[in-house]
């Protein structure tokens, strides 16, 4: 397939579709989590810490672009040093 071919091809979708997002009783709209003011400052240190030998990583753990790819790269780096430290 050449480059030409696809653009043509994106060009001219066979289907769209729209979804609101923000109409969905579960996501809420997404794609980072909204909450009150003082939720995060109060309440963050607690969606990290572990619990037993599980340790919490993903995006919304982050100290630092919670919601964000380097929010999740900066807690799975902190999650594997607990883990590292909790080993020794």
């Amino acid at each position: 397939m050449t480059s030409v071919h696809t653009f043509r091809a994106a060009n001219q979708p066979a289907d769209y579709i729209e979804h609101d997002w923000t109409a969905e009783q579960w996501t809420r709209g997404c794609y980072g989590a909204h909450f009150p003011p003082g939720t995060w400052t109060q309440f963050g240190p607690a969606r990290r810490r572990p619990s037993g030998l599980l340790h919490w990583a993903g995006t919304e753990t982050a100290t630092e672009w919670s919601g964000y790819m380097d929010g999740a790269v900066q807690s799975g780096k902190r999650a594997a040093e607990e883990v590292r430290s909790a080993l020794n």
